[in-house]
């Protein structure tokens, strides 16, 4: 190929090709990543300081998990965001370096984050808690923080939106008719669980719906464990409301599961609702209304806020809340016309 032909398959003009070629400023990073290949493709001889290797850039993901529960306890809701954020970095030149653990003194964290080839990190949040940031005060290189908005705290984050999420959950059973609604809450709450609990309460109140600290019930946070308390809670007497929202969908569909053992129908005798839109949840039985939350774009958001500050074009903390969508499933309808059964039937 030409040079003419070259800037035409690059998209650039052919001044910048000569830059390239020659060694000179004035190509921005990409273009000349872009053109550097096609030149080497079509046999050209670059300058010395084109020819020199290109530095390792690697962005380190950690993946630190408390106790795993909720890690390890969503399939796919993870390793969807880190999937996106490879994604991104490829694109930009980065590798993508995933160091998993789950105590921060079992690793030497400053040898990795001070390494020269450490362009940046991204830390999950997912089981972190505000006071786990003091180990990162003095970080040097730009780090985004993700499935944690780290209110209060000068660091970048990119999490889901739970106030708008739990909003449009309970407007949507508001919409059924539904009155009396209850809170599966996390019994091993993140910062997350948090926000959506009071997001919970704030909704309910706007909506003009009553709100009760007893309907508030502490679950487990694995769908065996979700079943379990459930079952505890049938058994020593408690009687949900027609509607449930759960912090997330492992709670939601062990709940599921235990409210069939006890005879109870859903969304018959009473709506659920779950939250993450983890694939299995369009699988369970009934199908699970859920929050789908886009953790593509979690990681990409993510990997493209530390390319900015690698590239020193934005220095002040930032945080992106990613908007949801309502899955609409089997597993809500209207509030039953008398009061359905909430314990287990008896056999006749």
């Amino acid at each position: 190929m030409k040079l003419r032909d070259i800037a035409k398959a690059a998209g650039v003009s052919l001044t910048a090709v000569s830059l390239v070629l020659n060694g000179k400023p004035g190509v921005g990073e990409e273009k000349r990543a872009r053109i550097r290949a096609l030149l080497r493709e079509n046999g050209y001889a670059l300058a010395p300081e084109e020819a020199a290797p290109e530095p390792v850039r690697n962005i380190c993901f950690l993946k630190y998990s408390r106790h795993a529960y909720l890690v390890n306890g969503n399939p796919g809701f993870v390793t969807q965001i880190i999937d996106a954020a490879d994604k991104e970095c490829r694109r930009h030149g980065y590798n993508l370096l995933i160091t998993a653990f789950n105590d921060f003194d079992a690793i030497d964290l400053s040898a990795l984050l001070e390494n020269p080839s450490t362009a940046g990190i991204i830390l999950l949040g997912t089981e972190l808690e505000n006071g786990d940031m003091i180990r990162f005060s003095g970080v040097r290189k730009p780090l985004v923080v993700v499935d944690n908005p780290l209110w209060g705290l000068p660091f970048s984050s990119v999490t889901m939106h739970n106030w708008d999420s739990i909003g449009a959950v309970v407007e949507h059973l508001r919409s059924l008719g539904h009155r009396e609604i209850g809170f599966l809450y996390n019994a091993i709450p993140s910062s997350n669980d948090r926000e959506r609990r009071a997001a919970f309460e704030d909704s309910l109140r706007l909506a003009g719906l009553p709100f009760s600290e007893d309907r508030i019930y502490s679950i487990f946070p694995t769908m065996d464990g979700a079943r379990k308390s459930t079952l505890e809670l049938l058994d020593s007497g408690v009687r949900f409301p027609p509607a449930l929202v759960a912090n997330n969908d492992s709670i939601a569909i062990g709940v599921l599961q235990a409210l069939r053992e006890r005879g109870i129908r859903v969304p018959e005798d009473i709506s659920l609702t779950g939250f993450d839109g983890l694939p299995f949840a369009a699988v369970s039985d009934p199908p699970l209304t859920t929050v789908s939350v886009s953790c593509a774009d979690i990681g990409y958001w993510a990997v493209h806020i530390l390319h900015e500050k690698i590239h020193g074009r934005t220095a002040v903390p930032c945080r992106i809340f990613v908007c949801t969508s309502l899955l609409l499933r089997g597993s809500t309808g209207p509030p039953p016309r008398s009061e359905g059964p909430r314990t287990k039937r008896k056999e006749r």
